[in-house]
C-alpha cells in the first residue's frame, strides 16, 4: 500500500514488528523515511536494513546492488542471541537465509527423499523443513515453479499439503494446490481432507453457499479411522451453513449433536496418538464462534481446559498455544467471560507469532483486541482490516465485524 498518513505509518510499523521483532522501527522514524514530515538526518543502518529485509532482501546493500546503487560499506551481521525468546534455533537460522537458499534447500529435500518407500523424516529433519517453508510463505516469495518439481512426487506433494496446508493463501495459489491435492487423493479420508479445505477457503473468501456446498460432505457418523481435524472442519463449516440458511432444524441439530459428541467422548472415539494437540475442539472452536451456538462454544471450551490439565509441558508446542489462546479467548468473549478473555489477551505475544494461517488468524486476534482494549481500537481496527486484505477474506471479515462483534459493542461489557 502506499505509505501516505500517520496512520499508514502505524500500520507498518506494527507490520515490521511482526516480521522481526528484534528490529522494530518506530512510526516517527516512518513518516521521516517517507516524507511526511522533515527529515533532519541520515537513516540509521539498522533501519535501512530492516526495510530492505521487510522487502525480501538479505540487507540494505543487498538492496541497493540489486537497485543499481552504490551500497554502503559492508559490515558483519551479529549472530542471533541465543535469549531470543519463542523461536527454536531452526526458525532463525532460516530467517537468516536468502530466498535463493531456501529453494536451494527444498531441491535437496526431494533428492534425498524421492523414494516414497525410504520416506522417514526425524523430529530435527521435520523442524528444519518446516521452518523453511514457513518462512517463504511468510516472506511471500512461494514460488509456483518450485512447486511444480515438488508435484512430480506424489507422497512429497502430499506431505506437504497435509502438514502445511495453506490456509492462508486460499484466495491465490492455496486453491490450486488443494485442488491439485484432490486429483490425487485416493482415501476417503484425504478426499474429506481437501473439499473441507476447500470449503473453508470459500467461507473466507465470502463466496455464496451455493459454491461451498458442494465441497460439504454428509458426515452420518464419526470415524476412529477419520482424522478428527478432517471431521471438525466439515461439521463446523456445515454448522454454519445451517445457521446462515434455511435448512430443516432436524439436519442443523444432527450435526450439532455430532459436534457435541467429538468435543465429549473424542477420548473414547479416536486413537490415542490424536489426543496429542486436541484436534476436534481446535479445529471446530473457530466455526462454532461464527455459528454462534453458545452450548458448542461451552462445550470447546471445556475441552481444551481437559486437554490442557493433562498435556505434556515438555511437548506442547508454542505456535498450537498461541492459536489456542487466541481459540479461548474467543470463547470467554462469546461466553460472556471478559476477565477471563482479558486473560488470555494479556498471554499472548502475538508479535512474535508465526504458523501457516498467521494472516487469517490475524484477523481474530485485532478484532478481539479492539474489544479488550479500547484505547488501542482505531489502530486495532485498522490491523484487522489490513490482515482481510492481505488474505482477500472479506466473508471472515464481515462475519467477525458485523456478526460477531456488532453485537457485543451493542451491549456494556
Amino acid at each position: 500500500m502506499d505509505i501516505t498518513c500517520t496512520k499508514d505509518c502505524q500500520v507498518l510499523s506494527e507490520q515490521l514488528k511482526t516480521f522481526d521483532n528484534r528490529y522494530p522501527v518506530s512510526v516517527s522514524t516512518l513518516r521521516r523515511f517517507f516524507g511526511l514530515v522533515a527529515n533532519q538526518g541520515q537513516f540509521s543502518k539498522t533501519t535501512l536494513n530492516t526495510l530492505a529485509r521487510f522487502c525480501g532482501h538479505m540487507s540494505f546493500a543487498g538492496w541497493a546492488q540489486r537497485e543499481g546503487q552504490s551500497p554502503p560499506p559492508a559490515r558483519s551481521t551479529p549472530a542471533p542471541h541465543a535469549s531470543i525468546r519463542h523461536e527454536s534455533a531452526a526458525l532463525v537460522v532460516a530467517q537468516s537465509k536468502s530466498d535463493e537458499a531456501l529453494k536451494d534447500e527444498m531441491r535437496q529435500f526431494l533428492l534425498d527423499h524421492a523414494n516414497p518407500d525410504h520416506f522417514r523424516l526425524s523430529a530435527k529433519q521435520f523442524n528444519a523443513f518446516k521452518n523453511s517453508w514457513f518462512e517463504l510463505y511468510r516472506r511471500g516469495t512461494f514460488s509456483m515453479e518450485l512447486w511444480g518439481e515438488f508435484k512430480k512426487l506424489t507422497h512429497i506433494h502430499r506431505f506437504v499439503v497435509e502438514q502445511f496446508t495453506p490456509l492462508d493463501f486460499m484466495n491465490s495459489f492455496g486453491s490450486f494446490m488443494m485442488e491439485e491435492y484432490l486429483a490425487i487423493a485416493e482415501t476417503q479420508e484425504q478426499k474429506l481432507f481437501g473439499r473441507g479445505v476447500m470449503a473453508s477457503g470459500l467461507v473466507a473468501r465470502g463466496k455464496p453457499w451455493s459454491q461451498v456446498i458442494p465441497f460439504l460432505s454428509t458426515i452420518k457418523d464419526l470415524s476412529p479411522s477419520i482424522h478428527p481435524l478432517v471431521h471438525a472442519r466439515q461439521l463446523g463449516i456445515t454448522l454454519l451453513m445451517h445457521t446462515e440458511m434455511d435448512t430443516p432444524k432436524e439436519e442443523k441439530e444432527r450435526v450439532r449433536q455430532l459436534c457435541l459428541r467429538g468435543l465429549r467422548e473424542d477420548l473414547q472415539l479416536w486413537p490415542k496418538w490424536s489426543h496429542q494437540s486436541c484436534y476436534f475442539a481446535f479445529n471446530l472452536a473457530d466455526w462454532a464462534a461464527l455459528s454462534k451456538d453458545l452450548e458448542i462454544i461451552q462445550a470447546c471450551n471445556d475441552n481444551i481446559e481437559r486437554f490442557r490439565s493433562t498435556q505434556d509441558l515438555y511437548s506442547r508446542d508454542e505456535r498450537i498455544d498461541a492459536i489456542i489462546d487466541l481459540r479461548m479467548m474467543w470463547n470467554a468473549i462469546l461466553l460472556g467471560e471478559f476477565a477471563k478473555a482479558q486473560r488470555f489477551f494479556r498471554v499472548l505475544e502475538w508479535t512474535m507469532f508465526h504458523s501457516m494461517e498467521t494472516r487469517a488468524l490475524s484477523i481474530w486476534y485485532h478484532a478481539a483486541k479492539a474489544y479488550i482494549v479500547p484505547e488501542e481500537s482505531e489502530l486495532a481496527v485498522a490491523e484487522f482490516y489490513h490482515a482481510g486484505m492481505l488474505t482477500g477474506y472479506k466473508g471472515f471479515v464481515k462475519r467477525i465485524s458485523v456478526d460477531l462483534m456488532g453485537p457485543l459493542y451493542a451491549k456494556p461489557q
